[in-house]
């Protein structure tokens, strides 16, 4: 029939869906060194198997070098985890020992600014020493007192901080207070959340045990001797 035509057959483009898809795993792969494995070896996989058909059926399957992009990052992310496991092994050990050390001084402050309320509390108090209760609500225990508290109640309730147990142990009683005390300070987890272990007394001196061990006590007062050393 004169000026008729058939139209041209319309080619469904190549299918790229696969090798799109072990791209994006491959990407995804690199920070998180191979996603688990299980991210970048599916990664792998897919590339593989986009590449083979994209080279037997170039007119059916596309996406050649999203599939070459898939298996090279894929790849790579295997290779970082050995790497990955060399700054952990050289890392994590150092961040331990910057919280240890942070843990250790932080118990060191508590301690001195303790002495220095017991201290406070004994010019207050005409002589005598209160317990950590007395010197955060000092009002109930010297009479006529209307100054302020000598320390927070965070830190006279004795509550583990920082990694640190602390202990309170009363000397004599006079009466109206105490003749002495001592204050311990020893890690929760000996060598994990602290290394040495700190005692400090109404002499004002304190001393500390290397192996993180509590620290002897008599009659409210530290024992100098043996294993806790005065600091300097």
């Amino acid at each position: 029939m004169a000026g008729s035509y058939l139209p041209r057959a319309v080619s469904a483009p190549p299918k790229k869906g696969m090798a799109m898809a072990s791209l994006v795993l491959g990407i995804l792969s690199l920070p998180s060194c191979a996603g688990a494995i299980v991210g970048g070896l599916t990664g792998l996989i897919l590339g593989i198997v986009a590449l083979v058909k994209t080279n037997r059926a170039p007119n059916e399957y596309g996406g050649k070098g999203l599939a070459i992009g898939g298996i090279v990052t894929s790849g790579v992310s295997f290779l970082l985890i050995p790497v990955m496991g060399i700054i952990s092994a050289i890392a994590i050990p150092s961040l331990l020992r910057a919280r240890t050390s942070a843990n250790d001084a932080a118990a060191l402050g508590d301690l001195r600014a303790f002495i220095s309320a017991e201290a406070a509390y004994q010019s207050a108090s005409g002589g005598v020493y209160g317990t950590p209760g007395c010197l955060a609500k000092p009002a109930g225990c010297i009479l006529n007192y209307q100054g302020p508290t000598f320390v927070d109640e965070q830190l006279a309730s004795l509550a583990p901080k920082s990694g640190y147990r602390r202990t309170f142990i009363p000397g004599p009683n006079r009466g109206q207070g105490l003749e002495s005390y001592a204050f311990v300070l020893e890690p929760a987890l000996r060598n994990q959340s602290g290394i040495r272990a700190f005692c400090g007394d109404a002499s004002g001196v304190i001393c500390a045990t290397a192996d993180g061990s509590a620290p002897s006590v008599a009659d409210g007062a530290c024992d100098l001797g043996g294993a806790c050393q005065p600091l300097r």
